[in-house]
């Protein structure tokens, strides 16, 4: 069987290149491994548009199409659907990723051009389907925990959800299927040595913003199988930059020094550098100093507001002073930090907005990312926003405008989205201006230079 996973073209570009997709990597790898033929159609990636995705899907002849798809990319994914299923006669086509998560039986209903459905992590349901469709096996579809599926008269099923992944079983996961990203280093433009690698998933945290695709529990690898992987991807690769994309990578607790202690050990820090995420409550300075002994020069932060009632609503459980000391720790033991803040809470007014624009100021780090909320299905923010709670107001349920930079989703009452929009740039510029990083302002415009003409054309 010939199996193609598919990433859809990005809907509505913004700050930053895409990294290769850990999702599909672990499931290209995994299905490789038991022997299924599978490649990767990366069309974020690699910039193709649609008829170019399309017509190098189709060239490929698959028996089955898996894509993995956001919310704001669903839509994109189904027109992508449509067209190879037209093409290509008794094809089967399986989505998944965090938008079918949230919403499997109404995605399904939503979308006719998916047969199946994938929600939850997808490795052994993606699997077990491409058996079933293969050579048909005992207990047929409604066995495969995980999947959710259109059957014959129409009517769609939805089986149990599919127990998550153990550490252990992350432990003995074949390593993501990145060859075609990082081999061809001519093509990858800068990128050739940014390799992606997640040591846990799950968040043990419960934001209200926040869909938690790979749900609470927390599963983390040995950190003598992460630091593998990082030796891997020096020698396979020649990475010389790690990218931590755990949701949380910098726990203050026995796993993570060991991990830190490893890397050491290995003498890693005189190989590669590593960027990762942490929360501002479980920064120490003990933690910082490990991390930049092993080798850590960028902490991803998600601070979101700068009222305190604010940060109580949606349940982030950290504090104003909290943020402010834990910065200042990670800029004494030298590491950087990019900052991330969220525009439109429940209950969201000026004066809390502008709360945030003076701490986002007042913080100065290196980097700075503004967001507008959304109402990711799966979340409370969404369930809210259909009550029209928090003083939201839903504007659309087209899922490409579900999207934190450049979507037109939500709105409340007394800040309407133009006005949402006017803070995200003026926090932006303040930041920069304010701290009198006239230069940085410039690389930053210069960088992002389509992004934002992009931005204020369709305003």
């Amino acid at each position: 069987m010939k199996i193609a996973l598919v990433r859809p073209p990005e809907v509505n570009p913004y700050w930053t290149p895409p990294d290769p997709p850990l999702g599909i990597g672990y499931l290209c790898s995994y299905l490789k491994a038991n022997n299924m033929e599978c490649r990767i159609f990366d069309a974020n990636f690699n910039a193709w548009k649609e008829d170019e995705a399309v017509e190098r899907v189709i060239e490929y002849r698959p028996d089955l199409v898996g894509f993995s798809a956001m919310t704001h990319e669903i839509k994109m994914a189904h027109t992508i659907a449509l067209r190879i299923k037209n093409s290509i006669k008794g094809v089967a086509i399986v989505v998944g990723g965090c938008h079918v998560t949230a919403l499997p039986r109404e995605t399904i209903q939503e979308f006719p051009a998916f047969n199946y459905g994938v929600f939850g992590e997808g490795e052994k349901t993606m699997l077990e389907l491409a058996q079933y469709l293969l050579k048909g096996n005992s207990g047929g579809l409604k066995n495969i925990n995980g999947l959710v599926y259109r059957e014959n008269n129409g009517e769609v099923t939805l089986n149990s959800f599919r127990q998550r992944l153990s550490s252990a079983e992350l432990d003995k996961l074949p390593y993501p299927e990145f060859n075609q990203y990082y081999a061809n280093r001519q093509s990858l433009a800068g990128r050739k040595s940014h390799y992606v690698i997640m040591s846990s998933r799950g968040c043990p945290y419960n934001c209200v913003f926040c869909m938690q695709v790979l749900g609470r529990e927390i599963r983390r690898r040995s950190p003598e199988s992460v630091v593998s992987e990082i030796e891997y991807a020096v020698k396979s690769y020649g990475a010389h930059t790690i990218f931590f994309a755990d949701e949380i990578f910098l726990f203050n607790d026995r796993v993570t020094f060991e991990a830190l202690e490893l890397m050491k050990t290995r003498n890693l820090p005189k190989q590669v550098r590593w960027r990762a995420t942490s929360r501002v409550n479980i920064v120490t300075e003990e933690l910082m100093k490990a991390a930049k002994e092993a080798g850590c020069f960028l902490l991803e932060m998600g601070i979101e507001s700068g009222s305190n009632e604010i940060l109580k609503a949606i349940n982030k459980q950290i504090a104003v002073e909290q943020t402010k000391r834990a910065v200042e720790i990670i800029k004494k033991a030298g590491i950087g930090i990019s900052a991330n803040f969220i525009l439109g809470h429940p209950n969201e007014t000026l004066e809390t907005i502008k709360a945030t624009v003076n701490l986002a100021v007042r913080l100065n780090t290196d980097n700075l990312a503004v967001g507008i909320m959304v109402p990711y299905p799966g979340t409370k923010i969404f369930e809210m926003a259909k009550r029209g709670e928090g003083k939201y107001k839903l504007l659309t349920q087209d899922w490409s405008m579900y999207d934190k930079y450049g979507g037109r989703a939500l709105e409340l009452e007394g800040l309407p989205l133009k006005e949402l929009e006017k803070w995200q740039r003026k926090a932006l510029l303040y930041f920069y201006v304010k701290n009198f990083r006239f230069l940085d302002l410039l690389k930053f415009i210069m960088t992002y230079k389509r992004s934002i003409l992009k931005l204020v054309i369709k305003r």
